[in-house]
């Protein structure tokens, strides 16, 4: 599926920063004036959302696939077909284009990974268990209870109005975010946030099509921009510490985790040639902070060498610029950046062209890639021992 979900992330990098309003490369080049760039949004976000959808599909499908295989190797496909009927069930989605008003089928793109992993698993068990313990043998026994079980979650998602794990996140971060509201605690909040939210992301509770976006427009930031415009400069501002300032100045380069580091390890750094290429491949998105891509090429989710620098190098980060803030280093960002600027430009473009803010920027870039370090080498060692070893088997 990487792939079709490289493919899917390039073309909704050139929506998001070319054909976009607010964009970076719209703001840019002033590409309001050209006539075909709306149409051309719309064309690009399409085929970003069929491919987002045909790699979630392939996602859930193989999983259910390989878990029947491990059972029982006719298994295989009757489970992936379950896997295939449970999907349809559950999170397909027919949507009216508002030109001819034809139904457009598609999977909303907006699904987490670990929702088609729990999709694809509960096919593979569901055919496992119910052949096993119910002697199910026809396909239209087997059809019908698939769309049974598949009307049953249907029914639960309705009732308790969610979409299995897409939501579950939500309450969350607006628990931990609520602490924002409290200046004694808002350095801790931050930081919570930032712990919950890559951890969520660390269990693969991301979509494809799943982008950050600047906070910009909360009750702190607004009362800094209107301070910075009144003073026409950033001294005396009456929240410089805020999650504009610094969660989304210094602690998503490259995306969630502070991932740009880790990229940067891998194509400067690694012996394995697969990692080199695959760190090229992304090197684009990733530097516009879009890094879906990469994480599951690495893989990251569920990866136990990558929890502790994906969760934790972020939250230094935000520490190392909560006191260059402090002690006069460097200005907070305060005005709104274009949607996906280049992840490194995001504290200079904040501050209206602060050189300092750009160099501590780049600064925190390589302290990250220092701390990822040790885990990017216990990463490596094992795809390297492999390679080595298949070499002199040849």
């Amino acid at each position: 599926m990487s792939p079709l979900l490289l493919i899917g992330i390039l073309i909704q990098c050139l929506t998001l920063s070319f054909f976009q309003p607010h964009g970076f490369f719209y703001e840019i080049y002033h590409l309001d004036k050209i006539q075909w760039v709306s149409e051309a949004n719309g064309i690009t976000h399409l085929l970003s959302c069929v491919f987002f959808d045909v790699a979630l599909l392939l996602l859930c499908v193989l999983v259910a696939w390989y878990r029947g295989y491990l059972f029982n190797k006719k298994e295989a496909v009757p489970g992936a077909v379950v896997a295939l009927i449970l999907l349809f069930f559950i999170n397909f989605h027919v949507r009216r284009t508002l030109g001819d008003g034809a139904g457009q089928v598609n999977l909303s793109g907006n699904i987490p990974f670990i929702e088609m992993l729990v999709i694809g698993l509960i096919g593979a068990y569901f055919y496992h268990i119910t052949k096993k313990y119910l002697h199910l043998k026809s396909v239209w026994s087997f059809s019908a209870a698939t769309i049974v079980l598949g009307s049953l979650i249907k029914g639960v998602e309705r009732l308790l109005s969610m979409n299995f794990f897409s939501s579950l996140s939500a309450p969350v971060f607006a628990g931990i975010s609520s602490l924002l509201n409290d200046d004694q605690h808002q350095i801790l909040g931050i930081i919570l946030r930032e712990i919950g939210r890559n951890l969520f992301v660390w269990l693969g509770f991301i979509s494809p099509d799943q982008i950050l976006v600047a906070h910009t427009d909360n009750d702190l930031t607004r009362a800094n921009l209107s301070a910075a415009l009144i003073k026409d400069n950033l001294e005396g501002l009456p929240h410089p510490l805020n999650i504009y300032s610094l969660s989304d100045s210094f602690a998503v380069l490259g995306g969630y985790g502070q991932i740009l580091a880790l990229l940067l390890l891998f194509l400067l750094f690694s012996r394995y040639r697969t990692h080199r290429i695959n760190a090229w491949k992304n090197l684009f998105p990733v530097f516009l902070n879009v890094n879906i891509g990469f994480l599951a090429e690495v893989p990251l989710f569920f990866n136990i060498v990558l929890i502790i620098p994906f969760i934790f190098v972020p939250v230094i980060s935000i520490l190392l610029g909560a006191l260059a803030i402090k002690i006069g280093l460097i200005s907070p960002s305060v005005y709104q950046v274009p949607l996906n600027t280049p992840t490194v430009l995001n504290a200079f473009m904040g501050t209206n062209g602060h050189w300092n803010s750009l160099i501590f920027t780049l600064t925190i870039l390589l302290i990250s890639m220092l701390m990822y370090y040790p885990f990017f080498k216990a990463l490596e060692m094992p795809a390297f021992s492999l390679t080595k070893t298949r070499e002199e088997q040849r």
